[in-house]
């Protein structure tokens, strides 16, 4: 079917979503989570682990972006590995061997007891599909939220001011 240029179509429905003032009927909503569920269905199971993957990279870029985060809220590359090996459904175990590793050392790295280095990065990286500086990204803005957290810390390196050495001179 041809438009003209100069002629306007009105015989289609431009509303995007409830929130423009356009209230959905319970006939709507159903004929809608029905023709989701349909669509859901004949997802792939590739598919469907890949939309859980991008969910927790999602995650993962909000948890780095978000100035708010507190001690209690913070997640730590273990908790990210695990939520990627449950979507995956691999156990510690099985995981520490794709990465060429024993689950002890792994466990090390992931509970903090090793630090967080470029290597392990770029397995992760490399095995889930993730940016290496989104990992790298998640473990300095842990360390960030750690220093914080330690206001000895703070006063031991307060020494360190280039306005002590300009009375000095």
């Amino acid at each position: 079917m041809s438009i003209a240029r100069d002629k306007k179509r009105e015989d289609f429905d431009v509303t995007i979503a409830p929130s423009d003032g356009h209230k959905w009927s319970k006939e709507e909503k159903a004929l809608m989570e029905e023709r989701a569920q349909l669509l859901h269905s004949k997802r792939s199971p590739e598919r469907i682990i890949r939309n859980q993957m991008l969910a927790v990279l999602y995650r993962m870029e909000e948890y780095v972006q978000n100035d708010k985060i507190i001690l209690e809220e913070r997640m730590t590359i273990e908790d990210f590995v695990m939520t990627f090996c449950s979507v995956l459904g691999l156990g510690k175990t099985q995981f520490a061997t794709y990465l060429d590793t024993d689950v002890s050392n792994l466990n090390k790295y992931l509970k903090g007891q090793r630090s967080f280095n470029k290597d392990l990065a770029m397995k992760l990286s490399n095995f889930f599909h993730i940016p290496i500086d989104l990992w790298l990204q998640v473990q300095l803005k842990n360390d960030l939220i750690a220093f914080h957290e330690e206001e000895k810390l703070a006063e031991k390196y307060s020494k360190y001011d280039y306005e002590k050495v300009l009375k000095m001179a």
